[in-house]
């Protein structure tokens, strides 16, 4: 009996011990640094060294989380100083106690500063506490540290990559009463100290933000996972089956949506036919309770437009399908810019996709994505591996997201353009239209801006996507066709069709020459001038396919002398099925002259080390914006 005693005081000894340590903390009164590298010497400044710590206790009577945060800056540049004088002791949302919170300079000749604590500010509303350092020059290492005391918080992501580089990262978890779990970089190796686990990676580059990069997904960083043991409620073999073992309904009940099922009349249709009804009248009568809406029971699920919240509209779904005798799958996928979806356990801080899939027509029911019709996931998920979960069956499999074909999302627009007798106006009238995942995006945007915004917000929208920002034109009317979400279940193009007058003049004198910019009808395009390198591959959105076609009537009087600019021909080089390209072509027929542009991207990722091609493609469509017919006088 005695023995037993001795055990259980030792324990509540290392538990107190473990919660004292943390509080306890304190820096070194005379810390010594990593020497930087000679790569990182010119750098405006440097991370020295990142520590974090967080310490969660769970018991009968102690519930709290306590965190520190221990950072040094070396300031190379003066110019730097603002962007990091500036310190918060973070509060997570639920801060309850900010026990410490100290800070100093150290300056090059080794002398040390503290500041007082009179100059810790908190803030009236949210209660902050934040610092900021005084009289830095370059050259100082400004130091600081801060504990927190929290309400216990179940998961987090500490990310360590910067904008300047680190020399030393390290995160520490200690837990009493809890399971504690961590995901994290490559970059990082773990030491077991107990009762410490210890995180530790040097030297991380700063981050360089891409366009067309997996930019959350690549940066160092680290997760975690805080549960009760013996329960283990995030590993899939019990998540979904306690999530999606059967649908159920907060704010209507079973009897409701049978008589919602029945009142839609799917009897002698195909599966095909009744699941394009389904998705269709979901998602035409409703919609989701916004937060800071209050959701409400319902009396009739047939009854015109109603909000319903997320997990009521999803589940209604299941619940249709599983009357109905329709085999599916709940799906858990994710963004492939954010991660990847981890094989064993819902990994709580990352965002997963929810959605189901029918095996019978191998396509896709996407309730969250209000504008995402059945047939294939959000583009965001393409090629990449779910993790699914059949209800009937009870089986656990993987499944691999199909990734759309270039011809599926078709961008194309027709512009005739005329110029008046004094070449100053320019009219315009374009024949604008979407397919495949622009499409179902437009749609759902312009019924968005008919809902909730004025009229001349709508018009500025349609101008600057049509356009472009930077184009200086009056809108005189514009129209849709096929705007109804049905259209997306046949990919009938949702088509534009715009009159417009330019205010400014296309038009450039060069002698008794004439220049008109007809490149710029194609709207706005993007560049990759200033990005001579790449460090990540790029991988975008979704394939697609742009064809233009512009007619401009040559104004009386006038001949073309010469339309060499407007004819481009860039293309990648290696596997056909995967490059991208750019085309355009010019001839002169009768008084018009037609110009034609193709430009294609049949894959989601390109290597970097294809970059330099993918670059020439992408800058050709910015080319082209600035090119001209030139124009001579008929002699």
């Amino acid at each position: 009996m005695m023995k037993k005693i001795a055990l259980i005081f030792v324990l509540l000894l290392s538990f107190q011990g473990s919660s004292q340590e943390i509080k306890s903390y304190t820096w070194d009164e005379k810390p010594i640094f990593k020497e930087i590298p000679d790569e990182y010497k010119n750098q405006p400044a440097i991370v020295l060294f990142d520590k974090r710590w967080v310490h969660t206790r769970v018991g009968a009577y102690a519930y709290a989380t306590f965190g520190m945060n221990h950072t040094a800056i070396k300031i190379n540049k003066a110019e730097e100083i603002n962007n990091y004088n500036k310190i918060k002791a973070q509060d997570n949302g639920y801060i309850r106690d900010v026990r410490d919170f100290h800070a100093r300079v150290i300056k090059p000749n080794g002398e040390i500063k503290v500041l007082p604590q009179d100059k810790i500010i908190e803030a009236e509303i949210d209660k902050v506490k934040s610092i900021v350092f005084e009289g830095v020059e370059a050259g100082d290492i400004l130091e600081y540290y801060f504990i927190i005391k929290e309400n216990p918080i179940s998961y987090g992501v500490e990310v360590f990559q910067k904008e300047i580089p680190v020399l030393f990262a390290e995160f520490t978890h200690t837990q009493e009463g809890v399971k504690f779990e961590t995901f994290a970089s490559p970059e990082f190796q773990s030491t077991d100290i107990k009762p410490k686990k210890v995180f530790t990676a040097s030297n991380i580059p700063p981050f360089k933000e891409e366009s067309s990069a997996r930019n959350v997904k690549n940066l160092v960083k680290l997760i975690y996972m805080v549960y009760v043991p013996p329960m283990n409620t995030y590993g899939w073999n019990t998540f979904l089956p306690a999530s999606y073992k059967k649908p159920t309904f907060q704010y209507f009940n079973k009897s409701q949506a049978r008589e919602f099922i029945e009142k839609m009349d799917l009897g002698t249709l195909s599966t095909e036919e009744k699941l394009i009804k389904i998705d269709n009248y979901i998602k035409d009568n409703f919609d989701f309770v916004w937060r800071g809406e209050t959701a409400k029971k319902v009396s009739n699920l047939n009854d015109g437009k109603l909000k319903l919240t997320a997990n009521d509209i999803f589940d209604l779904y299941g619940f249709t399908l599983k009357e109905l005798g329709i085999n599916y799958k709940v799906v858990v996928g994710m963004s492939r810019f954010i991660g990847d979806v981890d094989t064993e356990k819902f990994v709580v801080p990352l965002t997963h996709e929810f959605m189901y899939y029918i095996p019978e027509t191998q396509k896709f029911l996407s309730p969250y994505e209000k504008h995402l019709c059945y047939g294939y996931p959000m583009y965001e998920v393409q090629g990449s591996t779910a993790k699914t979960y059949d209800p009937a069956n009870k089986e656990f499999h993987k499944l691999t997201f199909p990734i759309t074909p270039a011809e599926f999302s078709v961008n194309e627009s027709q512009s005739n353009v005329s110029l008046s007798d004094d070449l100053l106006m320019t009219s315009i009238e374009k024949l604008y239209s979407n397919t495949g995942y622009d499409g179902q995006l437009f749609r759902n945007w312009i019924t968005y801006f008919k809902e909730n915004k004025e009229e001349k917000d709508l018009s500025e929208f349609i101008k600057n996507k049509i356009f472009g920002d930077d184009f200086d034109l009056k809108m005189i009317n514009y129209s849709f066709e096929h705007q109804e979400f049905k259209y997306n279940y046949t990919n009938t193009p949702f088509t534009i069709k715009v009159k417009a007058e330019a205010k400014e003049s296309l038009t450039e004198n060069a002698g008794n020459l004439v220049l008109v910019n007809l490149g710029k009808m194609i709207g706005k395009q993007a560049n990759l001038y200033q990005e001579t390198e790449r460090k990540w591959d790029v991988d975008i959105n979704y394939a697609k396919t742009f064809k233009h076609k512009i007619i401009f009537n040559i104004p009386n009087g006038y001949e073309v002398e010469s339309f060499k600019d407007l004819v481009i021909d860039k293309k990648m080089g290696g596997d056909e099925s995967k490059n991208c390209s750019f085309k355009s072509t010019a001839k002169v027929e009768g008084n018009q002259l037609i110009v034609e542009v193709f430009e294609i991207y049949k894959s989601i990722n390109y290597p970097k080390e294809t970059y330099q091609e993918y670059r020439n493609v992408i800058n050709a469509s910015s080319d082209f914006t600035k090119a001209s017919v030139v124009l001579r006088p008929k002699k």
